[in-house]
């Protein structure tokens, strides 16, 4: 089976959605892109509902219509699937394929009040396309699993959060056992070996009852009338054991979607701890906002200070004070002579000696020199004094103070670029703040809180309801075979029973028979499967046996386990000794190794395939599941990836892929989407935009960052 194109209405936000998928074998990938929340996953329920309808849904009670679809008005919900199936036959000895296209059509009305959908019944409708037309097929339900069997969904039709099905550390072994024996059996067609089993035991009932009702022996009676009981009490049992395991994966499935659910609605934060962080950063922008008050003041201040009026004039004070201290070394100032030239005048002696009597030469030329300097003695005395004082301050503005502002105006300046920087870290996660609160919805993630206590209890009391049943089944298993040793006995003791004993004797051999090829054709298949899911393993995790690499193998064992191996001949358990980029890689190579061995040809959707994974692993991985489909076997894949699993594949994907498309969400707008989307409701839209490109419907404020061109509908510029 392939899917060509898909139409989906009115399921969820996906109002009008159609899909177009590459079906050629040399670039058979499809890349539907999409962030969180922009329906991968309602697409992805969206195609298993077509196909299988309610009863593959999470919660056959939540309602598929929109969620903002108005109280009570009638809501037609359909999904339409243009598929081809590929069927083969043999006609002398040759294998003949026929390719046969398909429409398949889901729909369902709802008349929602609140949570509760008022749902009518379902119509499945299936026409086969002839040369004459479309010819309606009449038992569509059991035509599509004949195609594709309902226990394939999870094979076929993948949520990547929960990909770890066949390896999950929240099943049981024997619930993981039991589910690898099933998709093994049913992808590799030994379901009809297991009906001629079960033929057989049939036919070992009817005959022991004959035996119970002709023997003459009340003992012989009474043994087969406990083995037909207990025979009874087994396949009870076993069926007790199967819905079990079944309800346990149906419980983990669902426990898996509210814990991620949970998750995701947590992504934005905890309200109390937002709350809190919100109050730091708004006191650390107060604390900023006074700091930066406090540095204005001391700016003001500094350039209020005389310090700076010296810096400014500095060079033309030095030149004055340079003129005043010539004037100095000249004698011009200080201003002080006369008083000392009078004094020496009154004791007639010069300070060197000399004789200043009256009369003498000298007395004349001090006298002299006593006139002029009587005519300047006030621009002197200024002066002089100017010098002086000029000389402290010059001393202590020159050196110390010039240096000190120049040194607190460079300090005051990065301290107020630093608090500004602070002030616009502050503002910027109180914004993010605030937009995470506003899309906390504290209801929801206390809801989901108990959902998810709820599952996680309901898990609990399965696992252990399954516990008791295989000890059950163990006890009734042995009781059996002691039965069944003890009607063997009494057999050969009654001669007359010697015709039904043949009978029996002969279903016995032929159980053992079939048994033997079911047992030897199973191991031939778990053998290549094992074989295959090895050497996809090793390819993807990039490790070399031969270069001592920590994996060195995995293997599926005869109890149906899948296991890694190490260097150290130690064995993994893969649910708790494998990192979760190696589990999802693990989980691929299973699913592809047996898809490859069985030669089944169907479409391989998978929701997110790559989270978790990064670089060369995430490459490798993708390399794999997106490689074209070679002689040995054809295969389509659907991959729904978010940007950033995108990221540094997009060569492998300029390569590999067929068909592309980009969904979004309008309630993203503004957050997350650029341009407004002027919507009316909440929905999704779809538009032709690759893995490399965004248009303005799809335009996010992150297309810088992986380097996407713009698209228009004349093409990329």
């Amino acid at each position: 089976m392939k899917l060509a194109t898909v139409r989906i209405r009115n399921f969820k936000l996906l109002r009008h959605i159609d899909l177009q998928f590459s079906t050629e074998p040399d670039k058979p990938l499809t890349v539907i892109r999409a962030e969180n929340g922009s329906g991968k996953t309602s697409t992805l329920q969206a195609l298993r509902w077509a196909l299988y309808g309610q009863e593959v849904m999470e919660d056959p009670l939540i309602r598929l219509s929109p969620a903002d679809w108005p109280d009570q008005e009638k809501c037609k919900i359909s999904v339409e699937i243009d598929f081809i199936h590929t069927a083969v036959s043999q006609v002398n000895g040759r294998l003949i394929a026929n390719e046969t296209g398909f429409i398949l059509k889901r729909e369902v009305e709802e008349r929602p009040v609140g949570d509760i959908p008022n749902r009518g019944p379902e119509d499945l409708m299936l026409f086969e396309k002839t040369d004459q037309g479309a010819e309606k097929i009449e038992v569509p339900d059991i035509e599509v699993r004949s195609m594709l069997p309902r226990d394939m969904i999870d094979i076929f039709f993948t949520d990547g959060d929960a990909a770890m099905t066949f390896i999950s550390p929240q099943l049981p072994d024997r619930t993981k056992q039991d589910k690898v024996m099933r998709a093994i059996r049913l992808l590799l067609g030994l379901r009809m070996m297991e009906g001629i089993t079960k033929r057989i035991k049939t036919e070992r009932s009817k005959v022991n009852k004959q035996i119970r009702n002709s023997t003459g022996s009340q003992e012989l009676a009474t043994v087969i009338e406990a083995l037909e009981q207990t025979n009874e009490e087994r396949e009870r049992l076993r069926g007790s054991l199967s819905e079990l395991n079944e309800k346990i994966e149906s419980v983990n499935h669902k426990l898996g979607n509210v814990s991620r659910d949970l998750l995701r609605a947590l992504e934005a934060g905890n309200h109390e701890q937002l709350a809190h962080q919100r109050k730091k950063y708004r006191d650390e922008l107060e604390a900023a906002r006074r700091e930066d008050g406090e540095c204005k003041i001391k700016h003001q201040a500094l350039f209020q200070s005389e310090a700076l009026g010296w810096g400014l004039v500095g060079v033309s004070l030095r030149k004055g004070f340079e003129v005043l201290q010539d004037l100095h070394a000249r004698g011009v100032i200080p201003g002080t002579a006369i008083p000392v030239l009078r004094e020496r005048l009154e004791i007639a002696e010069c300070i060197c000696g000399a004789d200043l009597s009256q009369g003498t030469r000298a007395y004349t030329q001090v006298m002299e020199l006593i006139k002029q300097q009587l005519e300047n003695d006030q621009r002197v005395e200024n002066l002089s004094a100017l010098y002086y004082h000029a000389k402290g301050d010059m001393s202590k503005w020159d050196v110390q103070e010039s240096q000190r502002w120049q040194t607190e105006a460079t300090e005051l300046r990065r301290r107020r670029f630093s608090v500004q920087d602070r002030i616009d870290g502050a503002n910027q996660e109180l914004k993010s703040i605030d937009n995470k609160l506003e899309q906390i919805d504290e209801q929801q993630i206390e809801q989901l809180r108990e959902q998810e206590k709820m599952w996680q209890a309901s898990l609990q009391k399965q696992q252990q309801d399954l516990y008791q049943t295989q000890a059950s089944l163990q006890q009734t298993e042995e009781r059996l075979q002691e039965l069944q040793q003890e009607q063997k006995r009494l057999r050969r003791l009654d001669q007359r029973m010697h015709k039904l004993n043949a009978q029996l004797t002969a279903l016995d051999d032929l159980s053992l028979i079939v048994g033997d090829t079911l047992h030897e054709m199973q191991n031939e298949y778990l053998g290549k499967v094992s074989q295959r899911m090895n050497q996809l393993f090793l390819h993807m995790a990039g490790a070399d046996p031969d270069q001592g690499a920590t994996f060195q193998g995995t293997e599926i064992t005869p109890s149906y386990n899948i296991v890694v191996h190490t260097k150290d001949d130690r064995t993994l358990n893969p649910d708790h000794e494998v990192n979760g980029a190696s589990q999802r890689a693990l989980t691929f190579a299973f699913i592809w190794a047996l898809t490859e061995v069985s030669g089944v040809v169907a479409p391989r959707v998978i929701d997110t395939p790559l989270g978790m994974m990064s670089g060369s692993v995430k490459r490798r991985v993708l390399e794999m599941v997106s490689r074209p489909a070679g002689e040995e076997v054809d295969r389509q894949v659907i991959l729904f990836l978010t940007q950033s699993e995108i990221a540094q594949t997009e060569d492998i994907l300029d390569e590999r892929v067929g068909a592309a498309m980009t969904l979004t969400k309008t309630d993203d707008y503004p957050i997350d989407l650029v341009n407004d989307p002027e919507a009316g409701q909440s929905e999704i839209r779809i538009c032709g935009c690759s893995h490399r490109q965004y248009c303005e419907q799809c335009q996010r404020i992150n297309v810088t960052e992986y380097n996407l061109q713009y698209r228009n509908r004349h093409g990329v510029k």
